[in-house]
Formats: C-alpha cells, structure tokens, sequence
C-alpha cells in the first residue's frame, strides 16, 4: 500500500485529506510543520510528500532541501503547494518534483497522486461501512466484510484471494434503509489487496433495478449522516 504525507500548519489539506482516505487506499500519514515533517518522513518513509511551502519556522521549502539533500530521499517525490511566482522559483531550487497552487485544487492533487504513485483515484468516493458480505465464484461460496461502499463498487476485506478479472456474484444487507434490504449482484474483481489491505476492490457492472434503489437509497442516507450501523 502505498503511503502519503501531507504537512502543513494552517489546515491547507484538511478536506484534501478526508478525500484522500475516501477515494484511494492509500495509507495518509501528516505532521503539523517542518521539523515534525522530518521526523516523520524518517519514520514512515512515505512514497509520495505534499508540502506547505510557507509554514512558520521551517518552511517546506527548507524540508525539500533537506529531503532532497538525504540518499534516503532523493527519489521520493515533493510536491510543494505555494501561493505566489517567488515562492515557486525557490521551490524548484530546492528539488521541488512539482508545484501546486494555494489553495489546493482537488484535482491537481489526484493528478500528482495519479502521476508519481501510479494509483487510479475512484471518479465517486466510497463510504466506510462495516457490512457482512456473501460472494460466490463458480458456485463456491465464500464471507467478509464491506469496508466501502460506493453506486460503482467496493472493497470487501477477506482472506480469500480472487483473481484480477474474476467475476464474483455478491448478497450483503443493507442497513441504512427502513426497512433493511438485500442488494443481490455481479461484480468483477478489479484490485486484490495484500497485507495489511487484505481483501478484494470490485466494480459492479450487474445490478437489479431494484437492487440499484435500495443502494441509492442506502448511499443517500449515509451522505446525510444517518448511521451505517452492521447488520
């Protein structure tokens, strides 16, 4: 699984964070200014790094110079976020592998993620759910658990291993609706998760239409808050 660490001071990525975890897996990891950012870094060893280039005391600007000055480092790319022309000079000075505008936009920051890491953030985000799920493949049945949820797909966190391209036949109750439903479908397996994301990414591309209402329906009432308690 890939790892990102997004430092700031001011909550410069805070909604970026929340869209982070809900439209990739990748791992977020965060430190509140520069010296943290360092620590961190050494720490985790994340494979991607977005930097406020203006924080206080030690500016990103001065932890890509030092990142970049580390052979442990100076292959990871830094991606710092800057607000004026100055500031994007002394950034690529610094060894800076890309610039961001301030404020964040929501689809430059995908489009770095996509480009450095090689990762597909998902078109509709998911939501964390904790559902028991049942599957079949070739009439053999098998469990686990929804960890998200979206209208396109989801990731069921389980032991058993499926293939890339795999069609799978899946029934999970859905109990955000009053009252509760059975969503029946077809799903194809997309991404198979290793340790410690073990379990299986599919996309759905068989669902009865009644089974699409009650999954809109679900989906609708988790995005206005309401809870998505397990059956």
């Amino acid at each position: 699984m890939h790892s990102v660490l997004l430092v700031d001071d001011s909550g410069l990525f805070r909604e970026t964070k929340e869209e982070l975890r809900r439209r990739t897996h990748c791992r977020l990891v965060t430190a509140g200014g520069g010296s943290e950012a360092l620590t961190v870094a050494r720490r985790e060893r994340p494979d991607l790094i977005f930097l406020d280039a203006e924080m206080r005391g030690m500016t990103g600007v001065d932890v890509c110079r030092v990142l970049k000055a580390d052979k442990l480092f100076a292959r990871t790319p830094v991606i710092l976020v800057c607000a004026d022309q100055k500031t994007r000079e002394e950034s690529l000075r610094a060894g800076a592998d890309g610039i961001l505008d301030r404020p964040v936009d929501e689809t430059a920051f995908f489009d770095s993620i996509r480009r450095h890491l090689q990762v597909f953030p998902r078109e509709e985000a998911r939501s964390l759910v904790g559902w028991s799920m049942t599957f079949w493949r070739d009439g053999v049945q098998h469990t686990g658990t929804i960890r998200d949820l979206s209208r396109g797909g989801f990731f069921v966190r389980t032991p058993v291993r499926q293939p890339v391209g795999a069609r799978v036949e899946v029934s999970f109750d859905v109990p955000a609706t009053q009252p509760g439903h059975t969503v029946t479908a077809e799903a194809i397996v997309v991404r198979a998760g290793a340790e410690p994301d073990r379990g299986l990414g599919c996309r759905f591309f068989r669902v009865t239409s009644s089974a699409r209402v009650h999954l809109e329906e679900c989906l609708r009432l988790i995005e206005l808050g309401e809870s998505a308690t397990t059956p």
